[in-house]
């Protein structure tokens, strides 16, 4: 029970959010500070030569500069903001995007249309469902690359040759980003308009905008601007396409070859920006972009034409930027992302490759610190009308007496706790006589007697067990990495990964099965991969008409307790699953309930109950077998700080993994350990005591080598809340170590805006946990419809 300690530091959080979205509220004067801090760490690394930022609102530009050096070699030559720069896969968006998008304005071409109307190579069954929309949304089935030799001799010949080759998945179905598809993309446009690409790109674009020094093909006057990138048959390119793709194709393809400037593509953003149209010059209709930037349906709204939004590639900018934003990147360490809301827009230009081809860790880092730096800089979190009563952790959960207590509960000595396999045994397994199961299950998939579901199901009477499907770590808990396809070495039935190439039950993997059956031990922490496993095998037995049975087990940490921001929608990802708050405060069988309902799955889903189970009890109150449910989870308490620390694990911390207390650890070789552990015991945060103390990891960050920090006691699991506990942390850390840490990475577990924001702008705790339970209220009240248990 929680203390009358504990009791006085929850805090009651009334949040009324203002209409305003954070998206349509600037910082009045904007600090760019991180910004420059990034760019220096950058180029000081020596991985990155120089850098270019450009960061603009409408008409005016708020930032703009440069840092190192344009060229090393073969001399050393300064980084200006007028340096001209190969911007790789920005060629797609901001060329060939706009030139398919002009052809349609004008009525030359179809969105909808199949790609065969335009390339004649392409009529006939297999390419009919291929349309250019789905070729802008990556979504046609074409490969990420051109087979090679394709290209070799140009088009039309090269039109020819990818006709012949079959495509990896069916048209609409899935995702692959694919420099094949724009690369035909190009030469659509060139039969369509009667121009190449370049040529058509000059007359509708470059001269309307008066861009000065955007082309594929630099000329020699301008060639001594343009930031090099490699050596390639030991001469350097500069002013010659990057890409091999594109230098194949004469510098200039759909997919890469633009150079262009900061200045030129700040023109290009306010263009589209204002509708189509800058200084009196149309390019394209307002309705036209509109359209453009408008999420797809059929990349589950992770994409608009030619434009990211929040796919797996934009991992390092959509989580800073507000939900409407649109991106990319390019390999050559360039980036744009723009609010079309807001009339915002940042550009990052580097010359990463140059001279060797490297860089390819920091220009990630590089992308995530200034993206961070300049959503932070621009959007502010709602307005919080909040009274806090306390700085250490969000309200008491529904049911709570509001003191901090939980309701008197039956005695827990007087209830026996039977996981949903243990119910399944005692019925004989009688619903699964004429199925043929398939299991997706891992070491946790045990009943009270230490028996694997594997097993019980392969003895069932009247069932057949034909396939075992294992989620991350494998069917035994203890991998790493990927996992690859096996067999199980007793029933000799076939065990399918679904932490490999494929995370979805593929078709070749569900042939045979009549019914899925989910039997894997969660944690309650959204950002713990079973989750999505679970709701991968929901959707894809949707589509195919296979029941699903989820044996429910207990949330180990309680379900009574619920913390953290509910992520935003639109960030949706592996680790990311779906609008839940971190501490999800259910089980796994309440939040299949949930994602069933509110993604209105076409699945028929059954929860077979624990038996016994109150949402108050802890696992080690249930009489229950433990079994680690991951490698670097080991006990109650590590799941429990999980659901905060774990936060911190994209950082440049140690969390103790290759340690014997995982999550029970926070440090780094430059921290001082007294100063972090008195900073943060001086905040009375309640059920948790901070040892200062030195350890050594064997693996993961900092691997052998010797880290300093803080050990988490925790005093009183029941008032201790790990995300307020994780923040505390990281915002000490800031304060005391803003030179070495790295706090970025956190959104991306976060996956929360104004959370996130509000950090980065050195908010004090209070007010961040104000904003990461701002939707505490909806999200019970989301919840209540799913529960099972009292």
């Amino acid at each position: 029970m929680p203390s009358a300690h504990g009791a006085r530091f929850v805090i009651a959080v009334v949040v009324l959010l203002t209409l305003t979205g954070p998206s349509q509220i600037f910082a009045n004067v904007p600090d760019f500070t991180g910004v420059d801090e990034a760019a220096r760490d950058a180029v000081a690394s020596g991985e990155i030569p120089g850098v270019v930022v450009l960061v603009g609102r409408g008409d005016e530009t708020l930032y703009h500069r440069a840092w190192g050096w344009r060229t090393l070699v073969p001399t050393p030559v300064p980084m200006t903001i007028d340096t001209i720069f190969d911007i790789a896969s920005l060629t797609k968006p901001l060329g060939t995007t706009i030139a398919v998008m002009a052809l349609v304005d004008r009525g030359a071409l179809k969105l909808d249309a199949p790609l065969g109307s335009y390339l004649r190579e392409f009529r006939g069954r297999p390419f009919e469902q291929v349309t250019i929309h789905r070729i802008l949304t990556h979504s046609a089935g074409f490969p990420a690359l051109p087979p090679n030799g394709t290209l070799n001799g140009g088009f039309p010949a090269a039109a020819r040759a990818l006709a012949q080759r079959p495509l990896d998945y069916p048209p609409g179905t899935g995702f692959q980003y694919s420099d094949t598809g724009f690369i035909l993309l190009g030469e659509v446009v060139r039969r369509v308009s009667g121009e190449p690409l370049d040529r058509y790109l000059e007359r509708i674009l470059v001269r309307p905008l008066g861009l000065r020094d955007t082309t594929f093909r630099p000329s020699g006057v301008m060639r001594a601007r343009v930031a090099p990138t490699e050596f390639q048959n030991g001469a350097l390119l500069q002013g010659q396409v990057h890409d091999p793709r594109a230098r194949l194709l004469g510098g200039v393809a759909g997919h890469a070859g633009m150079f262009s400037t900061t200045d030129d593509l700040a023109r290009i953003c306010r263009m589209l920006l204002d509708g189509g149209e800058l200084d009196g010059r149309r390019v394209l209709r307002d309705s036209t972009v509109r359209t453009m930037w408008a999420r797809a349906p059929d990349v589950d709204g992770a994409r608009a034409l030619g434009w990211d939004m929040s796919s797996s590639f934009s991992r390092a900018m959509a989580p800073f930027f507000p939900p409407e934003s649109v991106g990319h990147t390019g390999f050559t360490g360039t980036a744009v992302w723009i609010d079309p809301p807001t009339r915002t827009y940042m550009i990052v230009l580097t010359n990463r490759v140059h001279p060797s081809g490297g860089g390819a860790a920091r220009i990630r880092e590089l992308r995530i610190r200034v993206a961070a730096a300049v959503g932070a800089a621009l959007f502010l979190p709602p307005s919080l009308p909040v009274s806090v009563a306390s700085a250490t952790g969000p309200a008491a959960d529904e049911g709570d007496t509001g003191d901090g207590t939980l309701p008197m509960l039956p005695s827990r000595a007087a209830g026996v706790v039977r996981t949903g396999l243990d119910v399944l045994v005692a019925q004989n397994f009688a619903p699964f006589q004429g199925h043929a199961v398939g299991l997706i299950t891992n070491q946790t998939g045990i009943d009270a007697r230490g028996r694997r579901a594997i097993d019980l199901f392969a003895s069932a009477p009247g069932a057949r067990l034909v396939a075992i499907f294992s989620p991350e770590h494998g069917l035994t808990g203890d991998a790493t990495t990927e996992v690859p396809h096996g067999r199980d070495a007793l029933t000799g039935v076939p065990i399918w990964s679904l932490y490999g190439p494929a995370r979805r039950p593929t078709p070749e993997m569900l042939r045979g099965v009549s019914v899925l059956v989910f039997d894997i031990q969660d944690i309650g922490v959204r950002y713990y991969t079973y989750l999505t496993t679970l709701v991968y095998v929901m959707e894809e037995a949707g589509r195919r008409g296979i029941p699903v049975v989820v044996l429910d087990r207990p949330n180990p940490i309680t379900g009574r307790i619920v913390e953290g921001p509910v992520m935003d929608p639109d960030l949706r990802s592996f680790t990311a699953p779906h609008e839940l708050p971190v501490r999800t405060g259910l089980t796994i069988g309440e939040f299949a309930r949930m994602v069933a309902a509110e993604r209105k799955l076409p699945v028929s889903l059954t929860v077979v109950p624990v038996a016994g189970w109150e949402r108050s009890r802890w696992y080690d109150e249930t009489g229950l077998p433990w079994v680690n449910p991951s490698p670097n989870i080991r006990s109650v308490t590590e799941a429990l700080l999980y659901s905060g620390i774990g936060l911190l694990e994209g950082t440049n911390l140690s969390v103790g993994r290759g340690t014997d207390t995982p999550f029970e650890l926070v440090g780094a070789p430059w921290i001082d350990p007294h100063a972090l552990a008195d900073a943060l015991n001086a905040q009375r945060l309640p059920g948790v005591r901070f040892e200062p103390v030195m350890f050594t990891p064997t693996d993961d960050n900092y691997a052998r080598v010797t880290c300093w920090g803080v050990r988490l006691a925790v005093t009183d699991r029941a008032a201790v809340r790990p995300v307020t506990v994780a923040f505390a942390v990281a915002g000490a850390l800031r304060t005391q170590h803003r030179d070495q840490f790295r706090p970025e990475n956190i959104q991306l577990l976060l996956v929360h805006r104004p959370t996130m924001w509000a950090f980065l702008r050195s908010e004090p705790l209070d007010r961040l946990v104000g904003w990461a339970e701002m939707e505490r209220a909806s999200f019970l009240n989301r919840r209540a419809s799913y529960l099972i248990y009292p």
